[in-house]
């Protein structure tokens, strides 16, 4: 039977550790996700959470590794953080951070207390609203003439 020293042995011989403190998996990577794959007997793990757990412990199933340097093929413990799986998409280069981050609506207005809205858990713009709302109004207006 293996021990562990001998599945970290082959796990590290997969490992190409690169300037910037990055560790670079160089074993099978997942076609859909794009995260390393590391088989242990029978069970498949994602690389980077296999390592970390193995140093750390555990991380609740409930949380994410948040590759802090931003590179999933990076397997380095001290480049991943426990966090939620909301978290980790606002940390990301996705759309949903980029909408998080911005601090206009996209017609310049600010997104602040007095001029932002939330409805079914998307923001939006009050001055956009009762511009877009008047202007319906003068619509109907010049049709019911």
């Amino acid at each position: 039977m293996k021990t562990l020293a001998d599945h970290m042995a082959r796990f590290m011989s997969r490992v190409v550790k690169v300037p910037g403190g990055c560790w670079l998996w160089t074993g099978k990577i997942h076609k859909k996700n794009r995260y390393g794959r590391f088989r242990v007997g029978k069970q498949q793990f994602q690389a980077h959470r296999w390592l970390y757990e193995q140093i750390h412990g555990p991380v609740d199933a409930k949380l994410d590794l948040d590759h802090t340097c931003r590179l999933r093929a990076c397997v380095n413990p001290d480049h991943q953080e426990p966090v939620t799986r909301r978290v980790n998409l606002l940390r990301g280069d996705t759309i949903t951070a980029r909408h998080a981050a911005a601090i206009r609506c996209p017609q310049g207005h600010p997104y602040d207390a007095e001029n932002t809205y939330v409805y079914r858990g998307l923001r939006y713009c009050r001055i956009c609203r009762d511009a877009h709302r008047a202007k319906n109004k003068l619509k109907a207006r010049s049709h019911a003439a």
